[in-house]
């Protein structure tokens, strides 16, 4: 095979992956699936979830009992199984009492999961944004990243709030906003700049309409956010129902454009088509 042919594929290759992307979507929703799998599927927010994971990408915390507890549930098993058959992801909950918990206690937990479900990740929640506790989690992800049953783990963490920098190196995700009040005051850290979305989640509750909800995607659509959730759901769990504006925040979500990516393929598109007429193919 000639150099020019070699080229032409490795950008065909390329060109492939970032048409790929336009299948994805910018912003992922992450729910804290916070509820029971009802069986009865007038009255199930899982099979709620799973009707929207087919158009839009959703990644749910599921959380048994504070936790993986200390056995397997068929209820779970059956909705996370339907869940990620129609393209969701599922990650479990795991609690870290803001850095105070024995961290063997936290990868057991971690190994519940493993064993009792098919997960895709870890969500570990009440996490320290103290600079003197990033020890404490960096060697928690070092753990779970270098057990061969969870090394795939995608592993997001929960200050609520902004972290040191430091702390980026301590999970895949983290979640740096949640609150009920004042979004669109918020202010990003600016050392988040220097880092992908898809390092940040944002968790929005009490937003009450479907208005307010749409400026919320949007306004996370220029921050920097990967992951994103918002619900008209109110204190004391927020996290127990869907939002009554679930259908309207999945298309709100996937509306969301990849506007990198189709900057990127036109630009590649271009170079392919100059290197053809250069070499007459």
């Amino acid at each position: 095979m000639g150099k020019m042919k070699k080229k032409c594929k490795i950008i065909g290759g390329l060109l492939g992956g970032l048409l790929l992307a336009f299948d994805a979507n910018a912003i992922v929703i992450l729910t804290p699936a916070y509820f029971y799998p009802s069986s009865d599927p007038k009255d199930s927010f899982w099979d709620e979830m799973t009707v929207a994971a087919q158009t839009v990408s959703v990644t749910a915390i599921m959380n048994p009992n504070d936790g993986p507890g200390t056995a397997v549930n068929s209820d779970y098993t059956n909705a996370i199984t339907a869940f990620r058959s129609a393209g969701g992801k599922v990650i479990g909950y795991v609690p870290t009492t803001y850095g105070q918990r024995a961290q063997a206690n936290v990868l057991a937990d971690v190994g519940r999961y493993t064993s009792f479900y098919k997960v895709d990740g870890i969500f570990l929640d009440e996490m320290s944004n103290d600079p003197n506790n990033v020890g404490y989690y960096q060697s928690l992800y070092n753990s779970i990243k270098t057990d061969p049953s969870s090394a795939s783990y995608s592993i997001f963490s929960n200050p609520g709030a902004s972290a040191p920098e430091g702390y980026v190196g301590t999970a895949d995700v983290i979640v740096t906003y949640e609150n009920q009040t004042n979004y669109a005051n918020y202010t990003p850290d600016s050392w988040a700049e220097k880092y992908s979305a898809d390092h940040f989640a944002h968790l929005l509750y009490n937003v009450g309409t479907a208005a307010e909800m749409q400026a919320s995607v949007a306004l996370a659509a220029g921050r920097n956010v990967g992951y994103l959730y918002v619900t008209n759901d109110t204190l004391t769990n927020p996290w127990d129902t869907l939002p009554s504006y679930w259908n309207a925040e999945a298309s709100a979500v996937s509306a969301v454009p990849l506007p990198s990516s189709g900057l990127l393929l036109m630009a590649g598109l271009g170079f392919l088509g100059l290197q053809r007429k250069k070499n007459n193919i």
